[in-house]
Order: structure tokens, then C-alpha cells, then sequence
């Protein structure tokens, strides 16, 4: 399983910066040109720990009653890709010379990125030069690159020079809000050259780590220069390798001095289990495959897996939004590692129990009074959105990683993990529900927040946000009969613990049954809100309006009318399609395709789902299309900041949810598959309570089997 980008064109090398991108779920490098920058296209040559982040101080003009005073945003750690190569006192450069028989790819199977050209110099010398680089998901501390060098038609000696940047280079769209404009740098605390180490660290968060390097050949000098480690080396043999090692919150260099044969066979056998599971076959008349897999692959690389860090927005492949986790990792990201390995899924959610405590503290700024509300975005747990309009109003985010919990138990029956973490997060995300909704008219509400779609804010009674808290209400107490039942003991100290009432558990069940959930019946559709449905309708056709909004109309003009950013009611539609006839569903989704600019990348899988469940795969595929190649097309032009992980995530879902329509139906898996025609069969699969199942479908026939040990 390759992806090719081969060719030199701006866009593409750009573009591959954030698709080539090398990560373990700890460290993560952007697929940067070794030998250094050119000036014809932008660059953002950085290297990221997960969980390494600067404090920065929000100001504010008018700053008001519990704004959140900091923020928090992921900063490049010492950059070690540049490698200047020099070839009979000609250096290396991709525009100098001539450059043949080049390729550029990502091997998934292998786990590691490989650039090979044959460089003709300005004075004649042909050179074959073969650079792969990988970051070990056996050490994950540990980056590795290796040049393989082939002197075609001359003898001469080869040079090459290590850059270890201080301060990466960095070019950034200083007008789109999606991007940090604030250039935060890291603290330099110590350099042993003898050693070959370079201590380094924040000087707000406090944060501390070191790099370590090992580079093989004749080292001729080692100088600090110019905000740089420099490392001049000189080629013995065909053959250079040099092994990066950040050590964060661990100090050891695990497989520092490993040679490059052994880490490849250790990153074969990793991926060879992974893929034994998580590999999605598609026979079709597109490259879907490609697409899924590389989708899957990117999420891996991204993906915190030690209970305390989680998956940014960008993942580990660009500093857009600011390396943020949002509610993309349990909505968008989390469905595709429950299926494809609990294990991994845990992790995510053993990550916001981690930070649950400060949760608690975060719904302090709110005045509330019970509870916990998680950050709309974060890294450490702390609030980082300044905009609270669209960010932390978003409430919705406490729902979503309930339902994440749910849905982890559900499919593992984990009861244990529930006792520990998930029950204590279920009810505390609910007490704030609790405390800020109230019964008026014989109906539960929940007013003055913010649903998925950031085009309409601070709303009452949004759909999608209320009917996840009920089925939150809902299970808190179906939990709680569970662990009654089957772990008195641990049950009675659970309620000691978080002081929890009977009366509070059937306050919940009332609420859950009243909860308020608009609807209007002149239109037969599910209302996003109680307000939005009497809105406006945008005053500019589809050719008058630029895109996306938000960069175009100032958010006053945006608020007035009815238009979505992204699916909001049509995400209940999917999560809860047992709730709805298929004709509210039909012209539910048909309503709000007609009011959605789909400016945000998680939208696309969710229409996509919804579509194909009804039979209308014509448009379903249509828009899996459009989310499934977001990043290797670059479709909204900024993949040069970083991958879109929900927008992966979503290509994944609708494969699963949408086309194969796999649901659990009285504790069992069930599929009733609409494949669009484009698309001749899908095999993939998925574990269910312990076991593994290979789910298959065709046009002709369809069937779900348990696959046996070993298999």
C-alpha cells in the first residue's frame, strides 16, 4: 500500500509536507525536503512531541467574567531533518542541476516515507540518491533517516551536514483565524556536545525534554551556529543514517543507536498486525482504498496512546489549530479504532478521564456550580478557545465523550473500565446538563449554547446537543442497574465517592423522558433549534457567496440566517437512526443539504452517511467523494497546514455506517448494505465484545462472520 507524489510542482511539495508527514503518536515530523528551503513555495518545517505546548496570555479588548485568561498552543521541538548534501564541492538542490527518475512515496505497510531521484549536477556528476525516514513505533521517542547514496558516473567524496534548528522555519496565513499567529518558540536549557544531547524547554508551561542524536560515518565537526547544531559528516561507504530521539515525560533514548535494517523490521512487524485487522478492502472504479487506508495510517501516526495525551485536529502533521484536541477525537476519530482496535480506542477516552479533574475546574469559569465541563479545545485540559461564542459554548463536547464511553461499553463490554473511569465522566458531563437545563411546560431545556454548527450560536434547545444528553441521561442510569447488579461492592463505593443520590439518578430518567426535542410539523423535519427554522434564508445565491464564510462575512451577517457550517441536525439523523421514520429522515436531510455550506471538513462524511442509509447512494457517494480525498486532493487548499483527522475519521464511518449501514440491533451486529454503483464490493473488519468479525459486502449478497483465533 503506497501513495505516490512524485513530481516538484509547488502544490505538490507543499501539500506533502503534511501527507508525508512522519509520527508514532508521539512525535511527529512534516514531510519536509531534507536538504533544506527552497523560496518558490511555503513551508512549515517542524517537528512536534504530542503533549508538548507552550502558555501563551489571551488578551482580550473587553475581557469579561470568566474568559478564559490562557491558551495553549503546540510548538515545533527542535528540528532535525535538514541534511545539506555536498558531492564534489557541488551541493544538492533540486534547482540546480537536473533532476530524473524521481519518486516520492509513503509505503503504509513498511511504515516509512522514501524520496529517490538521480541528480545530475551543473557539472555533469550523476548521482542516485535514495532518502527513507520513519518515525518507530517500537521506540517511540525515536526518529530515523537513512541515505543511501549510488556515484554513477564519478568517484567523488561526499559531504553531508546536519542541521539541528533551534527555530524551524515557519510562513503562515497571518489571515485565517484557523492558524496560531502567535510564534512561540522553546527554551534552549543545555548543550553536551560529547554527548550528543541538547536539553530544551517552555518558559510559561514548564515543560522540559531532551533530544538526543546519533549519526553514523566520519564526524569531521560538531559547532553551534547561528541558532543551529551543526554536524558536519563525511560519507564512508554508500551509506548515511542519522537516529533523532525525544525524550519527554521519560528519559530514556530507547533505540537510539539501532541501525535502519532493524528499525524497518520492527515497523513491518507492528504494521503487519495492525493491518491484519484494520486494512478496509474496496473493489471500485475509484482509488477508495487508497484513500480509506492512508485515512486509517494517518490517524495511527497521530494518535496519543499513553492515557494522557490524545489527537489533535491536524494530528501530528501541522500546527493548524494550534495542535488543539476538539470533539473531532471521540465523535469522528474514536468510531474508527473501536472498531479496528479497542485497545487503542481506550486510550483516547483513558485521556479525557485523565483530565476530568480539571474539567471540574474548567466549569468553575462558568460559575456553574455541580460537575465538570471538558474544553471546547485543549491540550493539557485547561481551556483554550477565546471565542466563546463558537467555542466554549459548545457544550455539546460533554455529550459527545459521554456517548464515546457509551459506545466503547457497548461494543467491549468493559464493565470494569466503566467503574473506574466512564461512569464517574457520565455523570459528572451530566450534572451540568443538569444543572443549567430546567422543566418548563412539561419539557426539559437547554438554553444559551452553541451545537456543531459554529454559523448559529448560543442557541436553545439544540437538536443534536439535547437528544445526546438524554441518551446520556438515559444510560447513567442503565449503568448504574448494571453495576448494582453485578459489582455491589464497587458500586456502593462509586456513589460514596462522587456522592451520588437515588433521587439524583431519577431526576436524570425524568429529564431524559422530557427532554425537548424541536420539531415542525408543517415541514415534517427535525428543527436544528427552536429559533433557527424562523430565521432568514441567505440573502446571496451559491455564485454571489464567497467561501468558506468565515474568512468573508463578518459573524453578525453569518448569525442572521439560516446557514450551517456543517452537519449539526443531520449528525442526530446519524448517530440515533432508530429515532426517526425514514420519511422525517428524508426530508430532514434534504432541508438542511439545501441550507449547508459544508465549510468544514467533518460535514461531507456525515451527509454521506445519512444519504446512503436511505438508498439515495447517488448522493451519497457524491459526498463521500468529496470528504474521502480531502487531504490527497487538497480540496480545501490548506492541507499544506496539516491533515484534517475528522474529515478521515468521517471517510471511515460512512464506509462503515453508511454503505455497509452496520448497526447494533439487540446486542448484535446486523448490516443491511446500499453500495453505490461505483463501488463493486467492501471487506473489512471489526471487533464486537471480544471477538473478531470480517463483515463483506456485494451488490448480490452480504454476511458478517466471526473469524476464529488465529485467523
Amino acid at each position: 500500500m503506497k501513495i505516490y507524489l512524485n513530481d516538484y510542482q509547488t502544490e505538490t511539495l507543499e501539500k506533502a509536507e503534511s501527507l508525508f508527514f512522519n509520527g508514532n503518536g508521539l512525535i511527529g515530523l512534516r514531510g519536509n525536503l531534507e536538504e533544506g528551503y527552497y523560496d518558490h513555495f511555503s513551508t512549515n518545517r517542524e517537528t512536534y512531541i504530542n503533549g508538548f505546548y507552550e502558555t501563551k496570555d489571551i488578551h482580550y479588548p473587553e475581557k469579561m467574567y470568566g474568559f478564559t485568561p490562557t491558551g495553549e498552543t503546540m510548538i515545533s521541538v527542535i528540528d532535525g531533518q535538514t541534511t545539506l548534501i555536498t558531492i564534489g564541492g557541488e551541493q544538492f538542490s533540486i534547482t540546480e542541476g537536473s533532476i530524473s527518475k524521481s519518486q516520492r512515496y509513503l509505503d503504509m505497510e513498511k511504515g516509512m516515507t522514501v524520496r529517490s531521484l538521480l541528480w545530475t549536477s551543473p557539472q555533469g556528476r550523476q548521482t542516485k540518491i535514495t532518502i527513507s525516514r520513519l518515525a518507530s513505533f517500537q521506540y517511540k521517542n525515536l526518529f530515523s533517516m537513512k541515505i543511501d547514496f549510488e556515484r554513477v558516473n564519478h568517484e567523488e567524496e561526499i559531504e553531508l551536514t546536519t542541521h539541528l534548528n533551534f527555530y524551524p522555519v515557519r510562513t503562515i496565513d497571518k489571515n485565517d483565524p484557523r492558524m496560531s499567529h502567535d510564534l512561540q518558540k522553546i527554551s534552549i536549557k543545555d548543550i553536551d556536545l560529547a554527548k550528543n544531547r541538547c536539553k530544551f524547554g517552555t518558559e510559561y508551561s514548564q515543560l522540559e525534554a531532551e533530544l538526543a542524536w546519533s549519526i553514523d560515518n566520519q564526524t569531521l565537526s560538531q559547532t553551534i551556529e547561528a541558532e543551529r547544531i551543526v554536524i558536519r559528516t563525511k560519507l564512508e561507504g554508500n551509506s548515511y543514517q542519522k537516529n533523532l530521539s525525544y525524550a519527554f515525560q521519560q528519559p530514556e533514548h530507547a533505540g537510539i543507536d539501532s541501525n535502519f535494517a532493524e528499525l524497518v523490521q520492527q515497523q513491518e512487524q507492528f504494521l503487519a498486525e495492525f493491518w491484519q485487522s484494520a486494512k478496509v478492502k474496496i473493489k471500485s472504479t475509484e482509488m477508495l482504498e487508497e484513500s480509506v487506508n492512508y485515512s486509517t495510517f494517518a490517524l495511527l501516526q497521530s494518535l496519543g496512546s499513553n492515557g494522557t495525551t490524545s489527537i489533535a485536529a491536524k494530528g501530528l502533521s501541522g500546527s493548524g489549530y494550534e495542535g488543539h484536541y476538539f470533539w473531532d477525537a471521540e465523535m469522528f476519530v474514536f468510531p474508527v479504532f473501536l472498531h479496528l482496535n479497542p485497545t487503542l480506542a481506550k486510550q483516547l477516552l483513558t485521556y479525557r478521564y485523565h483530565i476530568l479533574d480539571k474539567a471540574r475546574e474548567n466549569r468553575q469559569l462558568f460559575g456553574y456550580q455541580t460537575g465538570a465541563l471538558f474544553p471546547w479545545r485543549t491540550i493539557s485540559g485547561t481551556e483554550s478557545s477565546p471565542f466563546f461564542e463558537g467555542g466554549s459554548a459548545q457544550h455539546h463536547i460533554n455529550a459527545d465523550i459521554a456517548y464515546a464511553f457509551i459506545q466503547y461499553y457497548r461494543y467491549t463490554d468493559d464493565l470494569a473500565f466503566m467503574a473506574d473511569c466512564g461512569f464517574e465522566v457520565l455523570l459528572e458531563t451530566a450534572r451540568v446538563f443538569s444543572e443549567i437545563g430546567y422543566l418548563k411546560n412539561d419539557q426539559f431545556h437547554i438554553d444559551k449554547i452553541t451545537g456543531p454548527d459554529e454559523y448559529t450560536v448560543l442557541v436553545n434547545d439544540n437538536y443534536y446537543t439535547n437528544q445526546l444528553v438524554a441518551y446520556q441521561f438515559e444510560w447513567i442510569n442503565r449503568l448504574a442497574q448494571i453495576l448494582k447488579e453485578q459489582s455491589p461492592e464497587i458500586w456502593a463505593k462509586l456513589t460514596e465517592r462522587l456522592q451520588l443520590q437515588e433521587e439524583e439518578l431519577q431526576e436524570f430518567a425524568l429529564f431524559a423522558d422530557k427532554m425537548a426535542l424541536p420539531f415542525d410539523k408543517e415541514k415534517g423535519i427535525i428543527a436544528q433549534d427552536r429559533d433557527f427554522l424562523n430565521k432568514g434564508p441567505w440573502p446571496y445565491s451559491q455564485e454571489e457567496t464567497n467561501y468558506p464564510l468565515l474568512l468573508n462575512y463578518h459573524p453578525l451577517t453569518i448569525y442572521r440566517y439560516q446557514i450551517s457550517k456543517q452537519a449539526d441536525a443531520v449528525l442526530a439523523l446519524m448517530l440515533f437512526p432508530a429515532a426517526f421514520d425514514q420519511v422525517t429522515i428524508a426530508k430532514s436531510i434534504a432541508y438542511y443539504d439545501e441550507v449547508t455550506t459544508h465549510d468544514s471538513s467533518l460535514s461531507y462524511s456525515t451527509f454521506s452517511t445519512v444519504y446512503s442509509r436511505l438508498g439515495q447512494v447517488e448522493k451519497g457517494y457524491e459526498y463521500f467523494l468529496k470528504n474521502a480525498r480531502t487531504d490527497l486532493d487538497n480540496s480545501h487548499k490548506n492541507t499544506k497546514d496539516g491533515i484534517h483527522t475528522a474529515s478521515m475519521g468521517g471517510t471511515f464511518m460512512t464506509i462503515v455506517y453508511g454503505f455497509c449501514n452496520l448497526q447494533v440491533i439487540h446486542d448484535e451486529l446486523v448490516i443491511d448494505p446500499h453500495l453505490p454503483a461505483e463501488i463493486e464490493e467492501i471487506d473489512f473488519y471489526t471487533y464486537y465484545k471480544n471477538k473478531k468479525y470480517r463483515i463483506y459486502a456485494n451488490h448480490h449478497e452480504h454476511w458478517i462472520e466471526q473469524e476464529t483465533e488465529g485467523e
